[in-house]
């Protein structure tokens, strides 16, 4: 498994200590099974009441997922266009929680994708799906 390359100014994935504001989520690619693999453990910070994990830092955290999907299977990168989040229980401070996203689809420009978030006994927790518009830039070689 590959650790994906952090991206400074980026809130989910982005270097604490050059962004403080940054949930410092480490992003890992599944070349064989073609997917980002996340692991998190949410602390009362990222909570929008007490304990329980505001729905748009869930939903940040599935862009970033399926982002990185997109980036690794296309090569190049791409905006969100839409994305639909479906929360099926709450996701609590303290508990590990595992996120994978993949691409679904690709039709030129266009690229669906989809995320799933479960706990550590791999209960669903959230899902999302979304469309990504490919920019077509390819990436440079490392």
């Amino acid at each position: 498994m590959e650790k994906l390359p952090r991206s400074k100014g980026c809130f989910v994935c982005g270097t604490p200590e050059e962004n403080s504001r940054s949930l410092g989520v480490d992003i890992f690619w599944n070349s064989e099974e073609k997917k980002t693999e996340i692991s998190i453990s949410p602390d009362f910070t990222w909570c929008g009441y007490e304990g329980v994990v505001h729905g748009g830092i869930i939903a940040s955290v599935f862009d970033d997922a399926m982002a990185w999907a997109v980036r690794q299977e296309t090569g190049s990168w791409a905006v969100t266009g839409e994305m639909s989040v479906r929360y099926l229980r709450p996701v609590k401070a303290g508990t590990m929680y595992h996120v994978e996203g993949r691409v679904e689809k690709i039709s030129g420009r266009r690229i669906n994708a989809s995320a799933v978030m479960t706990e550590d006994g791999g209960r669903k927790a959230a899902e999302a799906s979304a469309l990504f518009i490919g920019l077509g830039e390819k990436k440079q070689p490392a």
